[in-house]
C-alpha cells in the first residue's frame, strides 16, 4: 500500500464516483423520515448501506444510532464526525418525488443531508484507504432535536474513547449554496426549554372579573417577557432571544379556562446573561400571580450548552482550504446563529468545531423547521468533499 495521501485527483474522482449514492440515499431517508429516539429504519438504511460497501468497524451502542470506526493505525487516536439522524415533528409541504411519506413528520432541519453526508465520507474512506497517521470515527446520533437529547447518551457509550477532536456539520439556508460557515468562537447558542403553567378561576365568558382570566395573564406573560429581554439586558456582546411557541387552554369559545400552559425557549451564548434574565423573571411572575389571585408555576429545563468552535481547529480547516482543495467555495467566518445543537455536548469534552453548509439558491429558501425546507444535491458533494479532505490533512 502507498504510504503517500490520496492525490486531490483520487478525492475528485472519488467524490464524484460516489456522489450519485449519496443523493439516492439522501432522498430515501426523506421519504422516511423517523422522530427522535424513533429512528430504528433509520438505523437500518444506515447500517446496510456501511455494509454493502465492505465497511466493518460498526457497533450500536444505543437502541437507534451507530458508530463506524476506520482503523488506519492502532496507536493512534480518532478524529470523530457527527452527523444527527433524527426527524421533526413537521408536515412535509414540498412537492417533490422524494417527499416525506410519513404523515406529520419531515427532515425539515436537514439532518437527512448530515447523514448523507457522513455516509459519502465513509464511502470515499473505504474506497481510497489512505495511510493516516489518524483513525477516523463516525458517529451517526440520535434524538438531537429534544430535550435530554442523545449526545449525552453517544458520549456515556463510548464515542469519545480515544478521540482528540470532533467536527459536525449543519445544512444553513441563511447562507448561500457555495459557502462555508467557519467563524471561531461561539456559533451556536444554548436553547433552554420554558414552561409556565397558569392555575386559577375560570368561568363564563361573559363574566371575565369573576375569573383569574388567564389568557389575558398569558398575553401579558408574552409581551411583558419579550421587553424584559431586550430592556434588561446588554444585547451588543452576548445575544439573548426568548420566543413563546405554545399555548394551550380553554375547552370553548365561551369558556374562560382554569389552566394554560406556556411553552417557549430561552437562547444565549452567555450563562450569565441567563442568570439575570431569570432573576428578573421570576420576579415579574411573582408580581403578576399575586395582583390576579392565580397560581403561576415556571419550569426551566436546561438545554444543551453553546457551541465554541476551537479556534486552532478552526485555522486548520481554514488554512487547509486555502491550500488544495478543488471545489470553489467562499470562507464566511462571522456567520453565527442563536439555533442550538447538542453537538456542544462534544466540544465541551474536546476540541471541536461546527460547519456551516450553504444551502440557499433561488429554489431552497425555506428556513429550517419549516416544511418547505430542502437543500440542493450540490450542497452533499460541497459537504462530502470538505469532510473527505479535511479527515485526510487533519494534523491530531
Amino acid at each position: 500500500m502507498s504510504h503517500k495521501l490520496p492525490t486531490i485527483s483520487d478525492m475528485k474522482e472519488t467524490v464524484a464516483t460516489i456522489f450519485p449514492t449519496i443523493v439516492e440515499f439522501r432522498e430515501t431517508l426523506h421519504r422516511d423520515p423517523e422522530l427522535s429516539w424513533q429512528e430504528f429504519r433509520t438505523t437500518q438504511k444506515i447500517e446496510e448501506i456501511l455494509r454493502a460497501n465492505g465497511i466493518e468497524g460498526i457497533r450500536k451502542p444505543l437502541d437507534t444510532g451507530l458508530i463506524v470506526d476506520f482503523v488506519f493505525n492502532d496507536a493512534a487516536p480518532f478524529v470523530m464526525l457527527r452527523a444527527d439522524i433524527d426527524a421533526l415533528p413537521i408536515q412535509d409541504k414540498k412537492e417533490v418525488p422524494y417527499r416525506s411519506q410519513n404523515d406529520g413528520v419531515c427532515h425539515a432541519c436537514g439532518h437527512d443531508a448530515h447523514t448523507a453526508t457522513m455516509i459519502g465520507v465513509a464511502l470515499g474512506l473505504q474506497k481510497l484507504r489512505p495511510p493516516l497517521s489518524h483513525n477516523v470515527r463516525i458517529v451517526f446520533q440520535p434524538a438531537e432535536e429534544p430535550t435530554p437529547s442523545g449526545s449525552p447518551q453517544m458520549i456515556k457509550a463510548g464515542a469519545l474513547e480515544n478521540v482528540k477532536t470532533v467536527l459536525g456539520l449543519h445544512m444553513e439556508p441563511r447562507l448561500p449554496l457555495g459557502t462555508l460557515g467557519l467563524a471561531a468562537g461561539w456559533v451556536n447558542m444554548q436553547s433552554d426549554r420554558i414552561d409556565i403553567e397558569l392555575h386559577g378561576t375560570g368561568g363564563h365568558s361573559a363574566r371575565p372579573n369573576e375569573t383569574a382570566d388567564l389568557l389575558w395573564i398569558a398575553s401579558r406573560i408574552i409581551q411583558d417577557s419579550y421587553q424584559k429581554v431586550y430592556r434588561g439586558l446588554n444585547l451588543r456582546d452576548s445575544p439573548v432571544v426568548l420566543t413563546f411557541t405554545e399555548i394551550e387552554a380553554g375547552q370553548g369559545y365561551n369558556i374562560i379556562p382554569t389552566d394554560l400552559k406556556l411553552t417557549g425557549t430561552l437562547r444565549f451564548s452567555d450563562p450569565n446573561q441567563r442568570k439575570i434574565f431569570l432573576k428578573r423573571f421570576k420576579k415579574y411572575l411573582k408580581y403578576l400571580e399575586t395582583d390576579n389571585t392565580c397560581e403561576i408555576k415556571l419550569i426551566h429545563t436546561e438545554g444543551s450548552p453553546a457551541i465554541f468552535n476551537n479556534v486552532d481547529l478552526m485555522n486548520q480547516l481554514i488554512q487547509h482550504l486555502r491550500s488544495d482543495f478543488w471545489m470553489p467555495v467562499k470562507q464566511d467566518t462571522e456567520f453565527r446563529t442563536p439555533g442550538g445543537d447538542d453537538f456542544s455536548r462534544y466540544c465541551q469534552v474536546l476540541p471541536g468545531a461546527m460547519v456551516r453548509i450553504g444551502v440557499r439558491t433561488e429554489s431552497t429558501q425555506a428556513s429550517l423547521h419549516d416544511g418547505a425546507f430542502d437543500i440542493p444535491s450540490e450542497a452533499l458533494k460541497i459537504a462530502t468533499a470538505f469532510f473527505l479532505y479535511q479527515t485526510t490533512r487533519l494534523i491530531v
